[in-house]
């Protein structure tokens, strides 16, 4: 399980300071060593907490996160309590479990013209059933003003116990020019541990030159399946969503969070 903790501001300022000194191993183009905040989400992005009092501490504003089954945003000690549910009971064998995983997603705030969204997955500790198809997961921005430009994406997975597991279970399926970075996950069990137990993607846009300062969108969505198939055509976009064609008839569950916006 992911929990995050309620830092103080000087202990958020040292382990931000603490977070910059080791550099983030990541897929993609690492999170600017200048900006504590975004470097401090890429090494605990399920922190909610710790990264809304950090943003408050640097910027003066708090951060709002969208969290999958919830209407409208909530502050960041809701998101933590709601993203780490306990197991249900009666559910049935086969099918994904409503409760096997959450999604969160918000936006980090960062000064000038860019702007970086995370999305978050976090399975259940004790839920443990990773098998081919691969699973994927998506940022969706809206891009319908044209005004936006994809700079860079990063992505992690990792096993419940924390060690990390992305050279071997993730992959960047779409770059996310159109709007949508995807990335798939070869979810598998080892030794009683899903290897995509808990991940992010992160993905940083800017303003393009031209444009005035004004309100963007981006949504998350996550897409689990166990027992059969293969997955052929993956797609993803701000208005259509997350889908995904299957070969076959997998036990599937998808949860998605609800479009969050942000003015830079």
């Amino acid at each position: 399980m992911v929990k995050s903790k309620a830092w103080a501001a000087t202990a958020v300022t040292a382990l931000s300071l603490a977070a910059l000194a080791a550099a983030p191993t990541a897929n993609a183009e690492p999170a600017p060593a200048a900006d504590p905040l975004l470097a401090y989400a890429e090494q605990n992005p399920h922190d909610f907490i710790g990264i809304n009092a950090l943003a408050e501490q640097q910027l003066g504003q708090s951060i709002q996160f969208s969290v999958s089954g919830v209407d409208g945003p909530v502050d960041a000690a809701t998101a933590d309590l709601l993203s780490n549910q306990a197991p249900q009971e009666g559910v049935a064998a086969r099918a994904v479990p409503t409760d096997a995983f959450s999604v969160v997603g918000y936006w980090l705030p960062t000064p000038g013209r860019t702007a970086t969204y995370m999305g978050t997955w976090n399975f259940r500790d004790d839920y443990v059933n990773g098998s081919a198809p691969d699973d994927f997961a998506s940022i969706m921005f809206d891009f319908s003003n044209r005004c936006l430009t994809a700079v860079s994406t990063t992505y992690n997975s990792y096993y419940y116990d924390g060690e990390r597991t992305t050279d071997s279970a993730a992959y960047l399926k779409d770059g996310g020019v159109g709007g949508a970075p995807i990335v798939g996950l070869r979810d598998a069990v080892s030794g009683f541990k899903l290897n995509v137990d808990h991940g992010h993607i992160s993905s940083t846009v800017t303003r393009k030159l031209g444009c005035d300062t004004q309100s963007f969108g981006a949504q998350f969505a996550y897409e689990h399946n166990q027992d059969g198939g293969s997955a052929g055509s993956v797609s993803a976009s701000f208005i259509g969503g997350l889908s995904i064609g299957y070969s076959g008839s997998p036990a599937t569950m998808q949860k998605s969070t609800n479009p969050t916006y942000i003015n830079f």
